[in-house]
């Protein structure tokens, strides 16, 4: 897991996406991007080159991800209940901005995001759920869902109910070295056709 939580790791780590990639351990953020909210990210997870973080919410990205080129995450909104929604003006006269409540973006383990995705504040994704490219997600998506369009609706699952628990139970993305290597094998395995060996209680 790597954690960004300072206006200080933001600089360093935008400073080096102009001209790099940045990489940390098994985690890789593309060239390109730009990061202006507190972040963590799960490792094996990596990003596209030229993805943005931005608003005053979190954004939390499990283990294991693939998120396209070009995704926009933001973490915070305006409130359209005020007299002004400009942050400029809100700074100058009130000392302060007011976002919307629903601040933060959370993201599942094994979750695949496509090129050109946004995705706006309050949204939960969850584990194994893949997202289209192109689609603006406005609301939770659902484990092993398939979603796309704007705003992003639910095509299909990727499993059955019965599967998706049985892959749940396995939690995979929490696996060390050794229980990797002696499941390999499953890696290689059409889910549906083997659902039988994606048994917690075999492994």
């Amino acid at each position: 897991m790597f954690s960004c939580r300072s206006l200080f790791c933001l600089a360093i780590i935008n400073a080096i996406l102009r001209i790099a990639p940045f990489r940390f351990r098994q985690i890789r953020i593309g060239r390109g991007g730009w990061i202006k909210s507190k972040f963590s990210v799960g490792i094996g997870t990596g990003f596209g080159n030229f993805c943005v973080v931005r608003g005053s919410g979190q954004l939390d990205v499990g283990k294991y991800c693939a998120v396209g080129e070009s995704v926009r995450f933001i973490t915070s909104n305006h409130d359209t209940d005020r007299l002004s929604m400009n942050y400029v003006l809100q700074d100058a006269l009130v000392g302060k901005r007011f976002p919307t409540d629903k601040t933060g973006v959370k993201i599942g383990n094994d979750v695949w995001i496509g090129d050109g995705v946004i995705i706006l504040p309050g949204v939960v994704i969850n584990n194994g759920a893949v997202v289209g490219a192109g689609s603006v997600v406005t609301k939770a998506v659902e484990s092993y869902s398939i979603v796309a369009g704007n705003p992003a609706r639910e095509l299909r699952k990727r499993f059955s109910p019965e599967l998706a628990e049985r892959i749940e139970c396995m939690a995979w993305w929490d696996w060390g070295r050794v229980e990797f290597q002696k499941n390999a094998h499953l890696f290689s395995l059409k889910c549906s056709e083997n659902a039988d060996k994606f048994d917690s209680t075999n492994l």
